[in-house]
């Protein structure tokens, strides 16, 4: 199989590459990758030199080398590549109204106009918008997004699922929990707090840090993608899969068990001003996809946050350096 993944140089799909190359030897990967901020092939290791790994340096949302990048016919896209952090979506929406959207409906034409390709858009639990207590959302729910980011992720998802009804593409969308581990850029909740708790730094908790998340593994995620990527039979039962876990917990919960697993000074939890419009829970049903794939999380969050902590520590000055920005928000205060 050819496979083509944008954003393969990020946080997931930099996983997705190392485990998709690992486990099929015949197949090839082009990966394209503009490196913003948060991406970087060091995230590859070993699978940036496989001769079965091609880098190539592009925006997806810029039509000319799109159109260069798709002279190359593959079997199936999976779509990472995103504008994802949320407090920078409350500063700048074009950023993502371009990556997200205008990006997605490029890689979308040109799906279309080859024909014959499967693609997986990576989407997010974030366009349901907050999730009732004791509810979770099945695939069903209608979309209503809160926040820029999570707008421009709907409006994906909504242009892909009008691909797939207006010109019959073999789309399929895959919305996940909130995904956690090593290599995840320290602008994100658990890896800028275990980095501040090792630095002897405020951990910022946002209002009263009661907000619920659930929370997936990237390894977990990762064999979730490739599972659903595996089985176009089962894939095309839906055209919506979610990915999930039982592991519910509270931000401010997450914290203190950060600062026992860094020693760190529980006085070091700073309750800050609350991001605007902050959602206070997602939860996602993932049972039909747990059912028809046979896949399940393997790997619980008291396991999962130990080997994150220890990767950040491993990588301490890499995560420091990259702690240069501060939403607008709390500047003010």
């Amino acid at each position: 199989m050819r496979l083509l993944v944008t954003g393969g140089c990020g946080f997931l799909g930099s996983h997705f590459i190392r485990k998709w190359l690992r486990d099929n030897p015949e197949d090839s990967i082009t990966n394209v990758d503009c490196l913003t901020y948060a991406g970087s092939l060091d995230n590859l290791e070993e699978a940036a030199t496989n001769p079965r790994h091609t880098h190539i340096d592009a925006d997806i949302a810029d039509s000319a080398a799109m159109q260069s990048v798709w002279k190359e016919r593959f079997d199936a896209v999976v779509h990472f590549a995103a504008e994802t952090h949320v407090d920078r979506s409350l500063e700048d929406a074009s950023r993502f109204v371009r990556t997200n959207v205008l990006g997605t409906q490029m890689l979308l034409e040109c799906a279309r106009r080859q024909g014959g390709v499967s693609v997986l858009i990576i989407s997010t639990d974030e366009v349901y918008g907050p999730t009732p207590k004791g509810a979770v959302f099945g695939i069903g729910e209608p979309l209503r997004p809160t926040s820029p980011y999570a707008a421009s992720k709907a409006a994906a998802d909504w242009m892909a699922l009008a691909y797939r009804s207006s010109f019959d593409l073999d789309v399929s969308i895959i919305r996940s929990v909130n995904v956690y581990g090593p290599r995840q850029f320290p602008e994100k909740f658990i890896p800028l707090f275990v980095t501040n708790a090792l630095s002897g730094e405020p951990l910022p908790l946002y209002g009263h840090g009661r907000q619920r998340r659930s929370w997936l593994h990237v390894e977990d995620f990762v064999s979730g993608v490739a599972a659903i990527l595996s089985d176009p039979t089962k894939r095309h039962e839906k055209p919506i899969w979610h990915l999930g876990s039982n592991w519910e917990l509270e931000n401010r919960d997450i914290a203190k068990m950060i600062c026992d697993l860094c020693q760190a000074d529980p006085g070091l939890l700073t309750y800050v001003a609350d991001r605007p419009g902050h959602d206070q829970r997602y939860a996602l049903d993932f049972s039909q996809t747990a059912r028809i794939f046979d896949w399940a999380p393997q790997i619980n969050f008291n396991d999962g946050i130990v080997s994150t902590v220890d990767w950040v520590r491993a990588h301490l000055d890499w995560c420091r350096s990259r702690r240069v920005w501060t939403p607008s928000f709390l500047q003010q205060e």
